[in-house]
């Protein structure tokens, strides 16, 4: 090869590396754009999802409450001599609706015909249970006495946006409310104000925010700074808007985030194509395998956080829960041992005057466990709504989970349900950790009885029922297997004994069982099961629920 041979292949060569070089960055640069783009929108999506689930929980909660309160009023107001004057009744319906704060009051009979309304012209004129549209899917608490609630979207009647709950009748028949995008918002502000605290999207600078109709901020990515007016970012943010129950909520992603992965990734190809061949494809493999570990490494954190809010938003957190009743007060704490557990507790009234309460622990913990835990969670509570007693709620909710178990999960649990009238407990327990009754003077005792298989085992399993009886100041104290099986140094677990020691001694100094809307009784008994495990990682979820009896009328039992 001459001279000037080896002169021009060296320049084909250097330009055909240039030109693979510049392609390589083009492309790079076009298929990160793509991806920022494509990521972005994943990313709006999902957390605009995580978000709705919240607000839609806090939103429904508050009409659930305005719902049930015409419930209770509607056993007075069928008493009256004008409950069946249909123009005195929507009159007063009417009244009824401004007083709560809603739009649209509904009676419906126990054939689903709308016998009362806030509206008179619609008495009469609907049957639940014939209507194909919107209306009609509240024909089913027709036959199952529970809740149901419909998002805010347009009414089919009217084309207004409105959003329906209902409520059963326990003689038949149910209660429904509706409340337009303006009352909604009035009525469920104030139960998501500081709701996005401390929810920071795509590094520290991005974040969650919920407006008024009118742009005023009344959940900040930062506590204390509700109460100013949105503006749109600049345009150095990605940003989007969605309507979520009548709410504005808006989220925001810093632009500087993707530039900066965007220059490494550039970088990284540069440094690649002008390497030789050889040592680029070594490269490339290291960096592509580190690459997808770093990759499953951050997706599986992601899912670890967000298996986690999912876990925490599907517990009750606000107490005290419900505000306005006063027979009984009720307080729980949940400690996982790792980002995800299979502990739960959850509380709800299955009847105007029956509460349901329970805790429960799921074998196996992170996100397996988790979702098993969501399921048991929605079956007992689905069973419940039934209205079977506890024995067949219990049998129902084994043999729901024990199908399609192939995992071979199960979850222990404790069921109780009070009976506010007179303090009455009735109770199922599933392979769980028998709770200790306190009395209002300060005694303590397990109460024990014969438990049951936990559920998810085997089908076809039976459970037998008990009931005790709390006096007014009485309290009942449940708590998972994570408290005593907690171990020391030397093994020795924190046991049963321990923990009604550790008990009557917290009694003793004087502190009571439960507060209003907190107890320093449960955080002393954490704080002993982590002294007794000094040196020793937390074993397992450590999940506690108290709950006292005040009286039928609110004001046994000195409560604080």
């Amino acid at each position: 090869m001459t001279p000037d041979s080896q002169r021009r292949l060296k320049w084909r060569l250097v330009g055909a590396v240039a030109i693979a070089f510049a392609a390589s960055m083009a492309l790079t640069w076009m298929l990160h754009e793509k991806m920022t783009r494509r990521e972005t929108r994943r990313l709006f999506d999902n957390v605009f999802s995580d978000v709705a689930v919240d607000i839609r929980e806090r939103v429904d909660a508050r009409m659930f409450r305005q719902a049930m309160a015409v419930r209770d009023k509607f056993y007075e107001m069928r008493e009256e001599p004008w409950w069946n004057d249909p123009d005195e009744s929507s009159r007063r319906l009417r009244l009824l609706a401004d007083e709560l704060g809603v739009d649209e009051i509904c009676i419906a009979d126990a054939d689903g015909l709308l016998s009362h309304s806030a509206r008179r012209e619609e008495v009469g004129a609907l049957d639940f249970s014939k209507d194909k549209g919107q209306a009609g899917e509240f024909a089913s608490l027709l036959t199952d006495k529970y809740e149901l609630s419909q998002p805010l979207m347009p009414n089919s009647l009217r084309g207004e946006m409105v959003k329906y709950v209902g409520v059963w009748i326990p003689d038949g028949g149910f209660v429904q409310v509706g409340g337009r995008e303006k009352s909604v918002r009035n009525l469920s502000r104030t139960a998501l104000t500081g709701l996005t605290h401390g929810w920071h999207v795509s590094g520290d600078d991005g974040g969650i925010y919920i407006t008024t109709g009118n742009g005023t901020i009344i959940s900040h990515p930062v506590a204390g700074r509700e109460g100013g007016q949105w503006c749109e970012p600049d345009g150095d943010n990605y940003w989007e808007k969605r309507m979520i129950e009548g709410f504005p909520v808006y989220i925001v992603i810093p632009r500087r985030t993707a530039i900066v992965e965007r220059r490494v990734l550039v970088t990284i190809s540069a440094f690649l194509n002008g390497m030789a061949l050889v040592l680029a494809s070594l490269l490339v493999g290291i960096v592509i395998s580190r690459y997808v570990r770093d990759q499953i490494a951050v997706r599986r954190k992601k899912e670890m956080a967000m298996a986690a809010e999912i876990q925490e938003s599907s517990i009750p957190r606000v107490f005290p829960p419900f505000s306005e009743e006063r027979r009984m007060d009720v307080f729980a704490s949940m400690r996982t041992a790792r980002d995800v557990g299979g502990d739960f507790y959850d509380f709800y009234f299955s009847g105007p005057s029956r509460l349901t309460f329970l805790v429960a622990d799921v074998s196996g913990k992170s996100v397996p466990a988790a979702l098993f835990m969501m399921r048991a969670k929605a079956t007992i509570k689905g069973a419940v709504q039934t209205g079977l007693p506890l024995d067949k709620v219990a049998e129902s909710a084994n043999d729901a989970l024990s199908r399609d178990n192939d995992a071979s999960m199960f979850v222990t649990a404790w069921i109780g349900d009070i009976d506010l009238t007179n303090g009455v407990v009735t109770y199922v327990n599933a392979g769980h950790n028998p709770p200790i009754l306190i009395s209002g003077g300060g005694g303590t005792r397990y109460a024990r009885e014969l438990s049951g298989l936990m559920f998810g085992a085997m089908p076809g399993m039976k459970y037998k029922s008990h009931t005790l009886r709390l006096s007014p100041g009485d309290a009942l104290y449940v708590y998972t297997d994570g408290i005593t099986e907690q171990p020391d140094t030397n093994g020795a677990l924190f046991g049963e004994d321990r923990l009604i020691g550790t008990i009557e001694s917290i009694l003793a100094t004087g502190t009571k069982p439960l507060e209003r809307d907190s107890s320093s009784m449960l955080g002393a008994i954490f704080a002993a099961v982590i002294a007794h495990g000094a040196g020793v990682e937390q074993a397992d979820d450590c999940t506690q629920l108290v709950l006292r009896y005040n009286g039928d009328a609110g004001d046994g039992g000195n409560p604080a």
